[in-house]
């Protein structure tokens, strides 16, 4: 017997791309940036792509608005991709053929995207001295 069953938790490196096919099945496409769990000497941890495809799960995709830097976790089996390219060279590509996935969190906005009600609640729990004395009526 034999397993072919693959966890990665990463962060989307683009966009999922969705394709219908002529068939009428969904295609959802996206890689993910999976860190490995040690730095190098220069002090990086070096950085694992994956690609990763999921056929019939665009619904998924469409109502989480899944979107590059989301943080997620997909499962599924590891595959391997042979075709020939245009020069006729034979190539060859692993990729994972996604049955789950999970989404952890979404991207953090950026400062120029809040809205001004974030950046003022952000302000005032900044200046909130749980020790100041409030006048309360009782």
């Amino acid at each position: 017997m034999s397993l072919n069953n693959c966890v990665f938790h990463g962060r989307l490196g683009n966009n999922p791309e969705i394709t219908t096919l002529p068939s009428g099945k969904e295609r959802t496409r996206f890689s993910i940036a999976v860190d490995r769990d040690y730095k190098d000497q220069e002090g990086n941890r070096p950085t694992d792509w994956i690609a990763v495809t999921m056929w019939g799960s665009a619904n998924y995709a469409r109502k989480t608005n899944l979107a590059k830097g989301d943080s997620v976790i997909v499962s599924g089996r590891m595959e391997q991709f042979t075709w020939t390219d245009e020069q006729g060279q034979k190539r060859t590509s692993i990729g994972l053929n996604c049955d789950r996935i999970y989404l952890t969190a979404k991207k953090r906005e950026s400062d120029e995207n809040k809205s001004a009600k974030d950046k003022a609640a952000e302000q005032a729990a900044a200046n909130y001295d749980p020790n100041a004395e409030d006048d309360l009526p009782f």
